[in-house]
């Protein structure tokens, strides 16, 4: 259930972090808005370790440089969401990121990539994704 929780939470402030990178690149621009949301992420994340104490930052160097690399395929996700919120709207960029994500994950669910364990994929969950097509669809139309 706290999965859950969390994974709901994500996608409610991924949503409310799209519309605010939107309207700030409006005024600023678009590189210069996903920098900022990347820096004052950056900032909450040191100011959380720093309040939990949390010493496992000393095995940063340890991480290998694929994995190490998060941040900087996340400045090409604000990038691409910040664009198409302008060029289609929150609801359809949101649907067709949640569809790309799915495809994604159950390829690396599949093929067990960036060492994750490999998981059987079922018919349903391919129809489940038909189906999230599908919704974006009508909502487009």
């Amino acid at each position: 259930m706290k999965g859950v929780l969390f994974a709901l939470a994500g996608g409610f402030f991924l949503t409310f972090q799209s519309v605010a990178n939107a309207t700030i690149s409006n005024q600023i621009g678009t590189w210069q808005a996903a920098a900022m949301t990347q820096l004052t992420g950056f900032v909450l994340a040191i100011m959380i370790v720093l309040i939990l104490r949390d010493r496992t930052y000393k095995d940063l160097g340890q991480v290998p440089k694929l994995y190490a690399s998060g941040g900087a395929l996340a400045a090409i996700v604000l990038f691409s969401n910040i664009t198409a919120v302008h060029l289609m709207g929150v609801t359809l960029t949101i649907g067709i990121f949640l569809i790309a994500q799915l495809v994604a994950a159950i390829i690396i669910d599949r093929f067990g990539w960036f060492d994750m364990l490999k998981k059987n994929i079922s018919t349903t969950q391919i129809i489940g994704v038909g189906l999230m097509i599908a919704g974006v669809i009508v909502l487009k139309i």
